[in-house]
């Protein structure tokens, strides 16, 4: 499909989706009340728009530096890590957590970007078995140590809890949003600069070199903000895999695999079905609503195994 034909399909799905979630919620279907259900409803829909596309932009900017079909922030442990980051802050002082606006987004990157750090220092350079088992060790660490938090801490227990399943969306409000939204924003433009250097490192680290690359600094930018954008993600949804594995994939069946198609595309399907999960889960079951966590798994698990069988061969 050429890129003008896959710009304008994908942005007019985007712009159903976005009617269709503004229309579905427990209390009805419609924008009835005067358009008060469409403000109830907005800041949900725009924590998934802005985590669906860091997600999807972080997927492909990890595929590409690791050199990796199977990377995945959430399942290469970095999501693990933001979330691991935030029980901490709540597990150490719960009540200054929401003192200021930054507070949580800096736990969750933290967070992140140590598990990121590991994962580019243990993960790399191997198949593709080693990436996903140093992803799979981070990833029960991490969920190890938020549960111990968790169940210590009676107050965040549902919050730490509910977050793991990625069941975050349904407390968005424009006050605990703007800043994490704006940060996936920074993060998916700050990305949108690295295509040309995640092209060379598609040919190799030698290759990549010998061509004028920056390597090294390219490789620690794309985990600053991969871990960046997984952080302010997780501090809308929670934990979410799936997501930055399907974006890109489908990015490169639609555009080709040069990172300046990629990587905006990547985002535009990121936001789409993270915002198609949300609102599939809330409109089947509207009283007792399935996260969005629960329906990209669904989705996604299968494919996840498809790809690694022919990864794989």
């Amino acid at each position: 499909m050429g890129t003008t034909k896959a710009s304008v399909a994908g942005l007019f799905l985007l712009a159903i989706l976005v009617v269709c979630a503004l229309s579905v919620g427990p209390q009805g279907f419609g924008w009835g009340d005067g358009g008060s259900l469409v403000l109830l409803r907005a800041p949900r829909v725009l924590a998934a728009l802005a985590a669906g596309l860091a997600l999807g932009i972080g997927g492909a900017a990890q595929q590409g530096v690791f050199r990796n079909p199977l990377a995945d922030p959430g399942l290469t442990g970095v999501f693990g890590g933001a979330l691991f980051g935030i029980a901490l802050l709540l597990g150490c002082s719960p009540e200054s957590a929401w003192q200021r606006a930054w507070f949580l987004p800096a736990a969750a990157f933290g967070g992140a970007l140590g598990t990121s750090a590991l994962l580019a220092l243990w993960g790399t350079g191997g198949s593709s078995a080693r990436l996903l088992l140093t992803g799979l060790g981070l990833n029960a660490f991490t969920a190890a140590g938020t549960l111990v938090i968790a169940a210590r801490s009676g107050e965040s227990r549902e919050l730490l809890t509910n977050g793991a399943y990625g069941d975050w969306l349904g407390m968005a409000t424009f006050e605990l949003t703007w800043l994490p939204v704006l940060l996936c924003g920074l993060a998916a433009l700050a990305l949108l600069s690295l295509s040309r250097s995640l092209d060379l490192l598609a040919f190799g680290e030698d290759a990549a070199r010998g061509f004028g690359g920056d390597v090294t600094g390219a490789r620690r930018r794309a985990v600053l903000l991969t871990a960046l954008a997984a952080a302010a993600a997780t501090c809308l949804v929670g934990q979410v895999a799936f997501i930055g594995l399907l974006a890109p994939h489908l990015a490169r069946a639609l555009v080709g695999p040069r990172h300046a198609k990629v990587l905006p595309f990547s985002a535009l399907l990121g936001a789409a079905l993270l915002l198609g999960a949300d609102t599939l889960g809330r409109g089947l079951w509207p009283h007792a609503p399935l996260s969005a966590a629960a329906v990209t798994a669904v989705i996604g698990a299968p494919l996840f195994i498809w790809i690694a069988r022919r990864s794989h061969a």
